[in-house]
């Protein structure tokens, strides 16, 4: 015996079934798929071009929050370390920034998997007379 088999006996069928049904999609049309795809690469490259362009604008604005909430500080460095703190500040506006993009690059996926869906959902409707 294998250990591949080994695993897939310990998989109980009944969450085998449903865990397949809820990775793979069941049939969509592939008119529907394209459709899908192709707005949602569409809106993708948007919001891209809408990040490259505001990105500094964003980062500056973000930097201003952080260093507001950050507020005065004493140093506590030794003498000949430095304590680049607008160097740190700016690293973290850009990575929350950068991160914002990300939440919004995946909630595209998401809408154009649901849009997926979607078509399932109202196509069996239809099939069903309502």
């Amino acid at each position: 015996m294998t250990g591949d088999s080994a695993a897939v006996r310990a998989i109980s069928p009944r969450f085998a079934s449903v865990s397949v049904a809820q990775s793979a999609p069941a049939t969509v049309p592939p008119e529907r798929a394209a459709e899908v795809c192709e707005k949602a690469e569409r809106v993708t490259a948007k919001a891209e071009a809408h990040f490259e362009k505001h990105r500094q604008l964003w980062t500056n604005r973000q930097y201003g929050q952080l260093l507001a909430r950050d507020g005065e500080r004493m140093a506590f460095r030794p003498n000949g370390m430095a304590d680049d703190r607008k160097a740190h500040l700016m690293r973290a506006a850009d990575h929350l920034v950068r991160q914002k993009q990300v939440q919004r690059i995946s909630k595209i996926a998401r809408a154009a998997q649901k849009m997926m869906m979607e078509g399932q959902t109202n196509r069996r409707q239809h099939e069903m007379g309502r």
